[in-house]
């Protein structure tokens, strides 16, 4: 009688495109829900921008912005950990500029609710060099999933298109963007790359759970 050894296959006809180790689909939910969750806490807040003028709302939406930056650095680190370990440069210049538009926001933030703040103009101005930032953030994070190979090609696209039509958009308002919510016209690039990263974090986490 004859026996045989099963070769290994390796990794690479294993693995699908999008697929992630075992142990990150716990920090994916986590940074999906982290995304999520800023997403929609950034709409009740900009729209409480409209009767800022009133120390109530004000406060209220300085400390909502407060806590999407706080949101915004769970997901920078959650994106990161994902990344890391097959395209670990651009994952980590995507942590960085991600905690820079955290750092960024809370400083906008501020001007709503540091007593005598210059208030909701001060604010917007300092979310507009804040939303630069983040543009930048989704081109590198584009790279990022590029570099990591296990990526859908839809992600990394859809990505790095919001990245650049966000940098447009902040820095000479070169886009017809439709302003759904007054004075957040510009923030609309950003929202949609959002939404795509959150799709990719929603499949990893979820559709291939163990």
């Amino acid at each position: 009688m004859t026996t045989t050894t099963a070769r290994p296959r390796s990794a690479g006809t294993t693995l699908r495109p999008h697929a992630v180790p075992a142990q990150a689909h716990r920090t994916a939910r986590v940074a999906a829900v982290a995304l999520a969750a800023l997403t929609a806490l950034s709409v009740p807040a900009t729209a409480l921008l409209d009767s800022a003028d009133r120390p109530g709302p004000r406060l209220l939406a300085g400390a909502a912005f407060v806590t999407v930056a706080a949101l915004e650095v769970v997901v920078g680190w959650g994106l990161y950990v994902l990344l890391r370990e097959r395209a670990h440069s651009p994952a980590y210049a995507a942590l960085v500029s991600r905690g820079g538009y955290a750092v960024l926001l809370t400083a906008a933030a501020g001007r709503l609710l540091w007593p005598g703040g210059d208030g909701v103009d001060g604010f917007r101005s300092d979310w507009s060099l804040a939303l630069v930032v983040l543009g930048v953030h989704l081109l590198v994070t584009a790279i990022a999933l590029w570099c990591a190979r296990r990526v859908p090609g839809a992600v990394v696209a859809g990505t790095a298109v919001a990245g650049a039509a966000s940098l447009l958009a902040a820095l000479g308002g070169g886009l017809p963007l439709p302003d759904v919510l007054p004075g957040a016209g510009a923030l609309l690039p950003a929202a949609l790359g959002e939404i795509v990263l959150l799709a990719w974090l929603v499949m990893v986490g979820w559709d291939h759970a163990e």
